[in-house]
């Protein structure tokens, strides 16, 4: 490749904790999902969405970090607020709903950050690395990469109903749902099947079923500093579940009253 051409592509790629191995990005993803799941005190999962938000500022997406943060806070407060209704069975329900927002967000945050942070090309020369097969290796690749594809498909989709006077608010999905499955999610899937098929071919055009040793553009390596973020991150987790089982995580944010 000519080295003005590498150098163009390395001065835009991505710095700081989106440079660490795809593999690690991964596996801390399923980490601290887990963990999100398994405590419970309001104080511990604000330590871990922040902790996620300075993860991902600290990852050339400081906006998304940031956007993400308010959102928990503001759905936080909400809930809360929701605890003091005393309608039957209503209440329940917005209360399970309003916690497993609550616990998807350090999710969603950190899975979109690695989606878009992570070069196939890095992905595919990880997973070799670690001895995965091409059986595996290659509908994981091709689903990383159909997610911000279908992504955008969706955002195609309301353009059009928009252009031609068709509503898509959460009102009118929850008045009218057959309305919704005629106009999004049909279209959706056909072209989530068109899609599929053009990335598989796009795939194979590109040598992803070759059985040779692949390379990428930037060093991937499971290095010193994959080592101390990881271990970094399992003296989080101890702290988090340690805060969780004691007098901190018995307090509750946002008292009313």
């Amino acid at each position: 490749m000519n080295q003005s051409i590498r150098e163009k592509i390395l001065a835009v790629s991505f710095h700081g904790t989106a440079r660490l191995d795809p593999r690690l990005k991964l596996l801390l993803l399923i980490i601290l999902g887990c963990v999100s799941f398994f405590i419970n005190g309001d104080i511990p999962v604000l330590l871990l969405m922040l902790s996620v938000t300075l993860f991902v500022m600290a990852g050339s997406d400081p906006g998304w970090g940031i956007k993400m943060f308010i959102t928990y806070l503001v759905i936080s407060y909400l809930n809360t607020c929701l605890r003091y209704l005393t309608i039957p069975v209503l209440s329940l329900m917005i209360s399970i709903f309003g916690v497993t927002v609550l616990k998807m967000i350090p999710i969603i945050t950190l899975g979109r950050w690695v989606i878009k942070s992570t070069y196939m090309d890095e992905l595919t020369v990880s997973f070799e690395r670690a001895g995965m097969p091409l059986t595996v290796i290659i509908p994981f690749v091709v689903m990383f990469r159909y997610i911000p594809t279908l992504a955008k498909e969706y955002r195609m989709i309301r353009n059009t109903m928009r252009i031609r006077g068709v509503s898509d608010t959460v009102l009118k999905v929850l008045t009218h749902p057959f309305a919704t499955v005629e106009y999004i999610l049909i279209p959706l899937l056909m072209r989530c099947l068109k899609v599929s098929d053009e990335l598989a071919a796009s795939g194979t055009t590109r040598g992803m079923e070759r059985e040779n040793k692949r390379h990428a553009l930037l060093k991937i390596k499971f290095g010193a500093k994959e080592y101390v973020v990881l271990a970094c991150t399992l003296c989080l987790v101890i702290a988090l579940f340690v805060a969780d089982r004691s007098e901190i995580g018995q307090y509750i944010l946002w008292r009313q009253g």
